[in-house]
């Protein structure tokens, strides 16, 4: 059984169709070789319609340009980032994300791409900083 992909990976066939076509394959054998329908395929290359690149699309591409970033500053951008993350785990796209204890409220989710591993730690470890600093400079203010 083949699992579907979602609409959003047209968008990245699309290219690959029109030129295709360029190079003088027919409408069956484009919609073979890149498993479109043959209907998908046909519209494309006569230029009656083009795929929009869909949310998922926009919000790894997003990801990719930022790098990893904390639910609270995803969700300015798309509202549905936990729809979006599931979405994409069951589509098999690089979209990541990592827990951490609820006690960090909208920044203990956080959301990257596979291989930004590195990135998404050093702005944890960023964050911890800046948290750590902010509790010294409450005790100080209290108590100094």
């Amino acid at each position: 059984m083949v699992m579907r992909r979602g609409r959003q990976l047209y968008s990245k066939k699309y290219e690959e169709a029109v030129k295709l076509h360029g190079e003088g394959k027919s409408v069956n054998e484009i919609a073979g070789q890149l498993g479109v329908s043959y209907s998908a395929a046909y519209h494309w290359v006569k230029g009656l319609r083009k795929p929009e690149s869909g949310n998922l699309n926009e919000f790894e591409s997003w990801l990719k340009q930022k790098g990893p970033m904390p639910a609270v500053e995803i969700e300015k951008k798309f509202q549905k980032h936990n729809e979006l993350f599931l979405m994409s785990s069951r589509r098999g796209m690089n979209i990541k994300r990592k827990t951490l204890p609820r006690k960090y409220a909208k920044y203990s989710t956080w959301y990257y791409v596979e291989g930004q591993e590195k990135m998404l730690d050093s702005r944890i470890e960023e964050l911890f900083s800046k948290i750590k600093e902010a509790r010294e400079k409450l005790r100080d203010s209290l108590f100094g």
